[in-house]
């Protein structure tokens, strides 16, 4: 009872330390805020604890990640670095450091920080990594999450180009959107985005990195197989950043084709980004290729959000987030595919 009294309270407490790894610096003046609710565009999906430090906010990094969905979570304790992801785009990002990496594009933010064993991240950091807009609302003390993001806040060291970068898009869309007349921006400057259906990541398209294939069998008996052990998984579960341990039983779409790769002894990537890389870029499908799609309901940067395998016949069987592993039939047919697909790589050749 007692602890629950002090936790309602905003308690100032000085930390003597040194920066190192994001550890508060000397005198840094934090507050504990009471439990918050947390909600995903209006709707209350937890609770959160947050922090305020030199008065800013904090939440704490793990919670916020595993409420978005990114639960495949690894730790590097000799650097306090964090690899994320929820199957589409892998997120690093070390205590203290200004920049992450977001995919393959890094990305400016306020240095995380390490207090008592625990990872905490702005909610401007927090909104760049997760591609969200999080807010502290006053008037109930909770924390508002809007996905996905509507607006980028500049931080220092951004440039139109590299959020043009992160966002898939261009410089002159960005200028376009926001009435800007140069290609000055300022610290805490507000930019709006360029609607999703402008923001599409086609430089995977570009890349061609080669796949180690240890078979000794045909091509076409090695898609057969793919296929088949492929079908093998239909009705299985689907989470946001599934691990592969939690396979057979739950996939996010990457964890799906990664370990149907695996059946048939190819290594692939553990995310749908990094999947895109690989292989040749294709027109005409064949059965076993890999289709790739952007996911406009939670990602306004454009970043490749899905992934599936061709099957032949126009079908293409897949870990959905509504239906977890399932067919499509048609895929490049039917209304939401079509409009969200991005290309198509061919791995087994």
């Amino acid at each position: 009872m007692l602890m629950q009294r002090f936790r309602k309270l905003l308690i100032i407490c000085f930390v003597l330390g040194i920066v190192v790894n994001g550890t508060v610096k000397t005198n840094a003046q934090i507050q504990n805020i009471p439990t918050a609710e947390i909600a995903i565009n209006g709707k209350a999906v937890d609770g959160i604890n947050p922090i305020k430090i030199d008065g800013t906010y904090y939440l704490p990094f793990v919670k916020l990640a595993k409420v978005l969905g990114y639960n495949s979570i690894k730790f590097e304790k000799k650097t306090k670095t964090y690899e994320i992801t929820d199957g589409s785009t892998k997120i690093r990002t070390t205590m203290g450091g200004r920049r992450a990496k977001k995919g393959n594009e890094y990305v400016n933010i306020k240095p995380p920080r390490w207090i008592q064993d625990t990872a905490y991240i702005s909610l401007h950091a927090g909104g760049a990594l997760f591609n969200a807009n999080i807010t502290f609302k006053k008037e109930n003390g909770s924390i508002q999450v809007k996905k996905p993001a509507q607006y980028y806040i500049v931080h220092t060291g951004d440039t139109l180009w590299n959020i043009s970068r992160i966002h898939h898009t261009t410089v002159n869309k960005l200028k376009s959107v926001n009435n800007l007349k140069s290609n000055l921006i300022v610290d805490g400057q507000k930019l709006k985005l360029p609607s999703r259906e402008q923001a599409k990541e086609m430089e995977p398209k570009k890349e061609r990195e080669p796949v180690k294939n240890p078979n000794q069998i045909s091509v076409s008996d090695q898609r057969q197989k793919l296929l088949n052990h492929a079908k093998d998984y239909i009705g299985a579960g689907y989470k946001f950043g599934a691990t592969l341990a939690e396979a057979p039983k739950l996939f996010d779409c990457s964890s799906y084709t990664k370990l149907v790769f695996q059946q048939i002894g190819i290594d692939i990537p553990r995310v749908s980004r990094d999947q895109a890389s690989k292989g040749r870029v294709v027109t005409s499908l064949k059965a076993g290729d890999l289709m790739f799609f952007t996911t406009e309901d939670l990602y306004s940067d454009g970043r490749v959000g899905h992934v599936g395998i061709y099957m032949g016949n126009g079908d293409m069987i897949h870990a959905s987030s509504s239906r977890g592993v399932t067919i499509t039939k048609n895929v490049l047919d039917n209304s939401y595919w079509k409009k969200n697909y991005l290309f198509s790589k061919r791995i087994i050749e």
